[in-house]
């Protein structure tokens, strides 16, 4: 047999995977370069390349090489080999180009130059000429120029050989079939025993699935395909590539048998995918279907079923996870990929137990944020993304496989598994498994603490600010709810970088715990973002009912308060020193809150001897947790509560108050009205509070917007005093504009 030199492309970082491919199907002399590797071998050696490879995305057969100074030398070149050995004159025709470290010209026209010199070619040969087709060409050539050298190669692969053929249905940010090939070979999917369990909770569209199914039952990926790019090159052997072929059906035959054994009918499917959308399963069903592995999904080997990832179980027997799970591209610009990742990886290490895990994601940021530490971590491009693929085993806590530690198999040497903090006994990290960074933030928690201690006694306060983005580079707040921590990331300007802001807010969270020696769980974290419409108090998970909330005290009052299911925590920490004055001024007098919220400063006005209080507020949810905080503290007559829009309320009502508070959203776009904005309709709302006032009533007016302009008209119309300076607490010094308040009563004449 003949022997040649072929290159075969692949992504970059998979290179020693194709050089293990390629010496499997026969290859010789393997030389890797960047995005591929050259090797030798005959014509059957490259057809094996295309019909085996799971790795490779085309194999090149260079015919030609050349200087090159010039776009000229590209088409001379061109137009001096004989193509007519190659390929029939009137074949259609498509060329690649790839130039790198060359400014010789774009590729586009060098590209142009090779087919000008074939084309002049078979004109002056036989009249005739080759015609061009980008899309399905009999013959693909690819052109590459390196500095001043360069060569034309035959495509024997035709089209990528990433591409299948089962890829009928898609869905965004799908990885590629090859890619999703090298996570399962680097996980060891190839070593496992044959029914091993495999699982993808997130599938997409099923590459993963369909690709462990492909390497499981050792089907030739390419098996499907309709077109080779050497079925129309006049050296193409029929015969050989036909025998090729039918080896490849025998083995997919008794591989697929293998598999049926091991699986025992009315058994847990061997191959698992799930997702939550269901677009994507039906594309993953479809592509499925039309794969060389649909006989596996028709005997219910493989399956494909809609789940959320968060709560459903794992099969029963470990085996390999392999996921590729959102890491920005797919999830909404709002959501919190750090939180996303953080409650991915307190699922794996609580019901995960025996299974190894391959996580692909963008972000390596992303994949530090699960809390586990990785047993290995390998570098790979889906597509035009550089990716970090990270390998986790998460021990069982069966005795037999539960371990303290695991042996490093390289040098024979016990290393902690921290995997989990959880693992250690301890449940959170210590000063010195801290970063450089997170250290700082632990550091500026301890100097907070200390400064703040006295005072905290002194008040008779639980909950309070510990930190406050003191320093930029870590801009976050810590909120201490004894024995929760929660930590609130504000957004980050769209100049940073989402994802090393997300880790950045990975060490203060570690910081945090390490300083409260806090498990994981018991740090809640949020993010502070621009609200709009109704998202000012839209719940971050799971609703919870009064008797799931916990009771905080301050000065003396006590306060349901959940840490969890809503953005706010049921009370407002900055506004402390403005609940205090209502307390201190309404002894004897009708006490109306606007926009109540949870009625705690409802719950000051009545400790501080109002007359009669009453709560108005568009929210059911919150006007019931309202009512059970003024019960909670034993204030049980004399309060009414009001569920209305406040605006239109105010329009409407013909009973006068002596005390007043008024603290509106920035933005609220409630279902009973239109928009309400702060800034363009404060004055309206003001002048409706104030008609409201009994004859030297008070209304104490407040907001978070800090952009906020008091309206002149206003200004001269009323007696406005600003006390902002003096509704400041220590803890909250740092941000000392994070509300501002008046005082307001009508101007005397």
């Amino acid at each position: 047999m003949n022997s040649y030199t072929f290159f075969a492309t692949c992504p970059f970082y998979l290179e020693e995977l194709l050089k293990d491919e390629l010496e499997s199907i026969g290859g010789t002399d393997i030389q890797i370069a960047h995005g591929g590797a050259g090797f030798s071998g005959s014509i059957e050696t490259a057809y094996r390349a295309c019909l085996w490879s799971r790795i490779a995305n085309r194999i090149l057969f260079p015919l030609v090489s050349f200087d090159v100074e010039s776009p000229d030398d590209i088409r001379k070149a061109a137009e001096s080999f004989e193509w007519e050995n190659h390929f029939a004159p009137d074949s259609t025709l498509a060329v690649d180009s790839t130039l790198t470290k060359t400014k010789v010209c774009t590729p586009d026209y060098a590209a142009l130059s090779v087919k000008d010199g074939i084309v002049d070619r078979a004109r002056n040969l036989s009249g005739r000429r080759p015609d061009i087709d980008t899309k399905n060409p009999d013959i693909r050539l690819h052109l590459h120029v390196t500095l001043k050298r360069g060569g034309i190669a035959l495509d024997m692969s035709g089209e990528g050989l990433h591409k299948r053929g089962y890829r009928l249905e898609t869905v965004k940010a799908g990885i590629r079939e090859n890619t999703a090939a090298a996570v399962l070979i680097r996980a060891g999917w190839a070593d496992m025993p044959a029914g091993s369990f495999f699982l993808d909770p997130m599938c997409g569209s099923g590459t993963l699935v369909t690709e462990a199914a492909l390497i499981a039952a050792d089907i030739a990926p390419a098996i499907n395909r309709r077109r080779f790019g050497f079925e129309k090159w006049l050296h193409h052997s029929e015969t050989l590539w036909n025998s090729l072929t039918a080896e490849a059906a025998e083995r997919k035959a008794a591989g697929i048998t293998a598999l049926k054994n091991a699986y025992k009918n009315g058994a847990v499917p061997l191959f698992t995918g799930r997702d939550n959308n269901p677009k994507a399963v039906t594309a993953a069903r479809t592509n499925i279907r039309g794969s060389a592995a649909a006989e596996l999904y028709s005997a219910g080997i493989i399956s494909i079923e809609r789940g959320d990832f968060f709560k459903q179980l794992p099969p029963e027997n470990p085996g390999l996870l392999a996921v590729n799970p959102p890491y920005g591209e797919r999830l909404n610009k709002d959501d919190d990929m750090l939180l996303f990742y953080r409650k991915m990886g307190e699922i794996f290490k609580r019901v995960y137990g025996g299974w190894k895990i391959a996580l692909l994601t963008g972000h390596r940021e992303l994949s530090d944020s699960l809390g586990m530490r990785a047993d290995k971590i390998n570098t790979v491009y889906n597509g035009g993304i550089r990716c970090t693929l990270s390998h986790f085993r998460i021990f069982s806590d069966r005795p037999e496989e539960s371990n303290d530690s695991v042996q490093n198999g390289e040098k024979g040497e016990k290393t902690t598994d921290s995997d989990s903090m959880a693992l250690t006994g301890r449940g959170y990290p210590s000063f010195e498994e801290l970063s450089p960074g997170a250290q700082m933030i632990y550091n500026r928690l301890k100097k907070n603490a200390k400064r703040l201690k006295s005072w905290l006694k002194t008040e008779r306060i639980e909950c309070y600010r510990l930190y406050d983005a003191d320093m930029p580079e870590y801009s976050v707040a810590v909120d201490i709810y004894p024995p929760e921590a929660v930590v609130q990331e504000y957004a980050a300007p769209k100049t940073i970088d989402p994802v090393a802001a997300s880790g950045r807010l990975r060490e203060a969270v570690l910081a945090v715990q390490a300083w409260l020696e806090l498990p994981e769980d018991m740090v809640k974290i949020k993010k502070r973002k621009k609200q709009r419409g109704s998202s000012q108090y839209e719940k971050s998970g799971s609703a919870a009912d009064i008797s799931g909330r916990r009771i905080l005290s301050e000065h003396g009052l006590k306060f349901f308060i959940d840490t969890s299911s809503y953005l706010d925590t049921g009370i407002f920490l900055d506004s402390r020193p403005i609940r205090k004055l209502i307390r201190n001024e309404a002894k004897g007098k009708s006490f109306l809150n606007l926009f109540c919220y949870t009625g705690t400063a409802t719950a000051y006005a009545a400790d501080g001897g109002a007359l009669s209080t009453t709560s108005v507020d568009a929210s059911k949810t919150y006007l019931d947790w309202a009512e059970a905080n003024m019960k909670l503290n034993g204030f049980r007559t004399g309060n009414s509560f009001v569920r209305d829009d406040c605006l239109t309320w105010l329009k409407s009502a013909v009973n006068r108050w002596d005390f007043i508070y008024l603290d509106p959203p920035t933005f609220s776009n409630s279902k009973s009205r239109t928009i309400f904005d702060l800034q363009k309709d404060h004055e309206e709302l003001v002048r409706l509070a104030v008609s409201r006032l009994a004859p030297d009533g008070l209304l104490l007016f407040c907001n978070n917007f800090r952009k906020f302009k008091m309206s002149p008209e206003l200004e001269n119309d009323l007696d406005i005093t600003e006390i902002s300076d003096r509704t400041i607490d220590p803890d909250f010094e740092r941000r000392k504009t994070i509300h501002r308040c008046w005082r307001i009563k009508p101007r005397k004449t």
